[in-house]
């Protein structure tokens, strides 16, 4: 995963770029928080941001929710840090964090949404996205686990 500068980083209007125009609940929000520890991680390992990942989704969810949830997002990331294109994201500690959202972070969302409700309607094209055209089955199979803990899947029906 690519990190990049504020000046890359692709903050669109409040239309697109905005993360409260999106009416994110809670578990979407934390998701997103620890997600992007994850693409930290993968952008500059010497970091080690997987550990506030995990913290924060500790400090999120009661046990033993906290290290299952982060675990199964981290798998989701890494299935992603293969793809051929880049991942625009904002770190944690970025001064629009808190407001803004990319591209790639909202289709990330979309699928999650899409999992979550079980409407599948574009989750195959978002996912393609996401994936750069790779195979998403990885991906798809590593969020839905996510679902799975969370129980708003209660079977699996994509696979690794």
């Amino acid at each position: 995963m690519t990190h990049h500068t504020p000046s890359q980083i692709f903050f669109r209007d409040p239309g697109i770029g905005d993360r409260r125009s999106l009416e994110m609940d809670a578990f979407e929000q934390a998701f997103l928080c620890i997600a992007r520890h994850f693409y930290e991680t993968h952008d500059s390992p010497d970091t080690q941001c997987w550990m506030q990942g995990f913290m924060a989704a500790e400090q999120r969810f009661p046990p033993p929710f906290g290290a299952t949830i982060a675990h199964a997002i981290s798998l989701a990331v890494s299935a992603l840090a293969g793809r051929s294109g880049s991942f625009a994201y904002y770190r944690t500690d970025h001064a629009l964090a808190d407001h803004a959202i990319t591209r790639e972070e909202q289709y990330l969302l979309q699928v999650l949404r899409g999992l979550r409700s079980g409407e599948s309607g574009n989750l195959q094209t978002t996912a393609m996205l996401l994936c750069c055209g790779s195979d998403t089955r990885p991906f798809l199979a590593a969020m839905e686990r996510l679902c799975l803990i969370t129980g708003d899947v209660t079977e699996l029906r994509y696979q690794s």
